[in-house]
């Protein structure tokens, strides 16, 4: 049995302060509506979240949507997995169609990032790491992202400039990606002269807080036999988990939960690494991003930031959406966008003047530094 993705939709990320994770969720929603020509009959709701009891004093989210999006006599759950919840949310609704506990699943990614204080929100950020042994001491994921900056800076010989590769890059792609949040050039000075967060990285090495929702209508083998519109399958997918802290682990400039995860996908795809020519990666800090690629096998260790050339590596494209640097990171919400992205250039309606007619497109969605790690790659099978 395989699964399928029939239709996705997403709203722009940005700052939506009159807006609550409902409305946002039911905009989501509508935006598939008016993409997809048939109805849209779940009879399951996934709601992915990371934050919604710290940023809004709200649970039971799943349950919440589904009465606001007027669904009744359907099964709910609700995925947290940190910013990674997005894709083990998609990973639950695989097996859910897969093993005809349902036919026709929607999931909804939605987070609201910008509600609070930047100081507030920081700190609910910080909640994804050890909240007695990390987040009490100050460590944050965006600290341990100095920490490797500086690391990977030192081991390799580059300087802070060096690594202007990768936001450049990213500012680039988001220009023509609609739903993006920041979509505007960035130059080598703008870069070097943004607020310092923690040394040595600056405001231009983070994304940037937001609210989004996106949405997604997974359906079975089944299912999908009676539909007339071009389709897309999920072929393989990966998970895996590594310590919370970077400081315990062997070798701290390689994920291992990333290299684990894509190694799983693959292998479930029964496909070779050169057969995807799209990827959507989690790059929440600048040097994670180098990490992430190296630690996937497409640059040796060492050589991200030289081998990487129009956002292309090793025949991959890489973050055409402008990643989580420029088009967002809503947290509960990321994965889902990254789906909709790799999803649509499958069908040819996103980036398609770089990407021509492609076959395969895989997606990696991330918790913290590599503490967890999902994978998923797509096939256009219609």
């Amino acid at each position: 049995m395989k699964s399928f993705i029939a239709a996705s939709g997403v709203i722009k990320i940005d700052r939506y302060y009159e807006k609550n994770l409902k409305t946002l969720a039911r905009e989501a929603l509508e935006s598939i509506e008016k993409s997809y020509a048939e109805d849209l009959v779940p009879d399951t709701l996934i709601i992915s979240s990371m934050t919604p009891e710290l940023v809004d004093y709200q649970s039971s989210i799943a349950d919440l949507i589904a009465d606001h999006l007027g669904l009744r006599k359907i099964r709910v759950y609700r995925v947290e997995a940190g910013e990674a919840s997005g894709l083990a949310a998609v990973q639950l609704a695989y097996s859910l169609t897969t093993s005809k506990a349902s036919k026709r699943v929607l999931v909804i990614g939605v987070d609201k990032g910008s509600e609070m204080s930047v100081s507030r929100m920081a700190g609910v950020y910080g909640s994804i790491k050890d909240s007695e042994y990390m987040q009490l001491q100050g460590i944050t994921p965006l600290a341990e992202a100095a920490i490797l900056a500086k690391l990977y800076m030192k081991k390799y010989n580059y300087s802070y400039e060096d690594l202007f590769i990768w936001p450049y890059t990213m500012h680039q792609n988001s220009l023509e990606t609609s739903h993006a949040q920041l979509r505007f050039r960035i130059s080598p000075d703008s870069y070097k002269d943004s607020p310092v967060l923690a040394e040595p990285l600056r405001l231009l090495d983070s994304y940037p807080l937001g609210d989004g929702a996106a949405a997604l209508y997974i359906v079975s083998e089944d299912a999908i036999e009676r539909s007339s519109d071009a389709i897309v399958s999920i072929e393989g997918f990966g998970g895996s988990v590594d310590s919370k802290d970077i400081a315990s682990r062997e070798d701290p400039l390689l994920f291992r939960s990333v290299r684990e995860s894509w190694e799983e996908a693959l292998s479930m795809a029964g496909i070779e690494r050169r057969k995807i020519k799209y990827i959507e990666i989690h790059d929440n800090y600048t040097p994670n991003a180098f990490i992430i690629l190296e630690s996937m096998g497409l640059a040796e260790r060492g050589e991200a930031p030289e081998r990487l050339e129009n956002s292309s590596i090793e025949g991959v494209h890489v973050n055409l959406s402008g990643g989580l640097k420029a088009r967002g990171n809503p947290w509960g919400a990321t994965g889902i966008y990254q789906i909709h992205e790799v999803f649509q250039a499958l069908l040819g309606s996103f980036k398609s003047s770089i990407l021509g007619e492609i076959e395969y497109g895989a997606v990696h969605n991330m918790n913290g530094t590599g503490d967890s790690s999902y994978v998923i790659i797509l096939k256009r099978v219609r």
